[in-house]
């Protein structure tokens, strides 16, 4: 006879589920990797263990359908400059940092970004020369899409003033001279010639990230772009030994960042809906950023004169599109200014029309700055967008003033996708953005900068309907909302109990964690608070 599955009774606490006759629903019965039952606590049945909830609020486990572990786990092994205030700061620490390093060490940090400096610019070519002592150095700001190195550096990747600019990136000169910033692909290539990290240091650190995620209620998460940061074999690999020593306590997917042809070459196919380790989604970068002026617009930025590039020729990436959806890949796409929007379903469009696909679920990451129709495109194509509300309260002040006031009226979308129909799956992008989802949502609901500026006050959501893009929202991006997503009887036992009630007007949602976290039935965190609850292994 086979074992009976063991039982849970969660009692006393705020669900978000249907009232039981004329009792409300405060607890559930957590049966093997399930929830069993939901009901009022006078009629919960018999189990093996009791929680008392004492009140706290209990909603299904979040996803995050966009984020970075294998970037900040960089950060965190690398030189760490994502604290200095300034330019004399930084420098202090890159010179500490090669003063420590043997003589061939590339010095690199990860968690760069001008936006924390008081002087508010990159350090020059000459001031990273100046205390590099012979070594090169390689600060790529957070997130990836741009790069400022040092002479040492520069020499060893062959750049020189000399150098093209390559398709899809720039090489910055001043009056013919490096500065040492690249952008997009040019920064690519030179991260690409820097040794690879340590895997073992990597492993250490992914899962150090992913055990802070669990904290927050983070039961489901899709690494946004596996190849971006060190090469694709590099990270596959770091990843593929992650899995053979046991999978992580929370469900993942990948996107890959690598072609159709690549993916053949490679023998690698999309594994359908794998409710743990889910490799079905192709990434694409079509545009950059507005940090760096890279994001790709139909008019000029604000305060430079340009409008942004695009990483591929339009033809070229419609071909790769046609190919990959073909092949029966989820296509994702990197996405922020309305012209990159457009090229992206413009090639979606035409993938579906040469190989028509029931329900494939495409994707548009960013999706900041859309056009006046892509709304209603993103609707017939049964595409999910992908943004990053949590972007605003640090972000989005400097967004504006990059873009301007109309434009910042069409900065991420809420209100207008879901009266659209649009699918919309809650994500925060970190590191870029924090690692938190409840800061996501209180910028979904109340659109502030830290200046205390409102980002277009018509696109807020409700505290519910921000909610459900990081439970139902997320759980349709990776195809598994039949089956999670919901507090109800069926549904995968992936539930976070939260510290407060964040759909109580008076509380601070931005602050919010989970005191006990469970994925598939087993209690992966727990911060003491409920009774003494020992982690399930």
């Amino acid at each position: 006879m086979p074992a009976e599955a063991p039982t849970t009774l969660l009692r006393g606490g705020l669900l978000q589920a249907a009232a039981q006759g004329d009792r409300a629903s405060d607890s559930l019965l957590i049966v093997g990797d399930r929830i069993g039952w939901v009901g009022a606590h006078q009629d919960a049945p018999a189990a093996d263990r009791i929680v008392d909830l004492a009140g706290s609020r209990v909603v299904p486990g979040l996803t995050d359908a966009h984020l970075h572990f294998f970037m900040r786990a960089q950060e965190l092994v690398n030189l760490q400059l994502g604290t200095a205030g300034s330019l004399p700061d930084l420098l202090d620490r890159v010179q500490r940092g090669c003063a420590a390093a043997t003589r061939d060490e590339w010095i690199i940090s990860s968690d760069y970004s001008e936006q924390s400096l008081a002087e508010r610019r990159h350090p020059t070519l000459d001031e990273l020369d100046a205390v590099a002592q012979g070594r090169p150095v390689l600060l790529r700001r957070t997130g990836g899409h741009l790069t400022v190195a040092n002479s040492a550096a520069l020499e060893r990747a062959g750049i020189d003033a000399n150098t093209p600019d390559p398709p899809g990136g720039t090489i910055e000169r001043k009056n013919g001279r490096l500065t040492g910033v690249l952008t997009e692909l040019a920064a690519d290539e030179l991260a690409a010639k820097a040794p690879p990290p340590s895997p073992a240091r990597m492993i250490r650190a992914i899962g150090d990230v992913i055990r802070e995620s669990l904290g927050f209620g983070i039961v489901a998460a899709v690494e946004a772009a596996v190849g971006f940061n060190s090469g694709f074999e590099t990270e596959w690999n770091i990843w593929s030994a992650i899995r053979d020593a046991g999978l992580p306590p929370l469900r993942l997917g990948f996107m890959l960042r690598i072609d159709p042809a690549q993916a053949r070459d490679l023998g690698i196919a999309p594994t359908g809906l794998d409710p743990w380790w889910q490799v079905r989604t192709l990434k694409f970068f079509v545009d950059g950023i507005i940090g760096a002026r890279t994001a790709a617009f139909s008019e000029p930025y604000v305060d430079r004169d340009t409008c942004g590039l695009l990483i591929e020729e339009s033809t070229e990436l419609r071909a790769k599109a046609i190919e990959a959806h073909a092949a029966g890949w989820q296509l994702a796409a990197h996405v922020i200014g309305d012209r990159a929007i457009d090229q992206w379903l413009s090639a979606l469009e035409a993938a579906q029309k040469a190989d028509p696909r029931p329900d494939p679920r495409h994707r548009l990451e960013h999706f900041a700055v859309r056009g006046e129709d892509a709304l209603r495109r993103v609707r017939a194509l049964g595409a999910i967008v992908v943004p990053q509300y949590g972007f605003l309260p640090r972000l989005g002040a400097s967004f504006a003033q990059a873009i301007g006031p109309d434009r910042t009226s069409n900065l991420y979308p809420g209100r207008s996708a879901l009266q659209a129909d649009v699918s919309i799956a809650g994500s925060s992008d970190h590191p870029i953005g924090p690692l938190s989802p409840f800061i996501g949502i209180a910028a979904a609901v109340d659109r502030l900068t830290s200046t205390g500026l409102t980002i277009n006050a018509s696109e807020a959501l409700t505290r519910p309907e921000a909610l459900s893009l990081y439970t139902r929202g997320g759980a349709v991006a990776m195809g598994h909302e039949t089956w999670r997503g919901s507090i109800s009887a069926g549904q995968a036992a992936d539930i976070a109990v939260l510290d407060r009630d964040i759909l109580l007007e008076s509380s601070d949602i931005a602050r919010t964690t989970s005191r006990a976290t469970w994925v598939g039935g087993k209690l992966v965190h727990s911060d003491g608070t409920l009774n003494p609850l020992p982690i399930d292994t």
